[in-house]
C-alpha cells in the first residue's frame, strides 16, 4: 500500500534521489563485511557524482 509519503516523493524528483541515495547508505551501514561496505559505499558515491548531489552524500549520510 502507498502512503501519502510515497506519492510526495514519486512527484518530487529531488525526494527520489535523496531516497535512493538513503537506501543505498542504510545498505552500506547494515553490511557485515569489509568487501560489501566498499561494493554499497563505491555505489553510493557514484549514484552521488551522477545526480550531482556529492555535498549531500557526505554531510548528511557519511558519518
Amino acid at each position: 500500500m502507498m502512503t501519502i509519503d510515497d506519492i510526495k516523493r514519486l512527484k518530487d524528483p529531488e525526494n527520489l534521489k535523496k531516497h535512493r541515495l538513503d537506501n543505498l547508505a542504510k545498505a552500506c551501514a547494515n553490511s557485515e563485511t569489509d568487501e560489501m561496505k566498499s561494493m554499497w559505499y563505491n555505489k553510493m558515491m557514484k549514484l552521488a557524482d551522477e545526480y550531482n548531489m556529492k555535498d549531500y552524500v557526505m554531510r548528511r549520510l557519511v558519518h
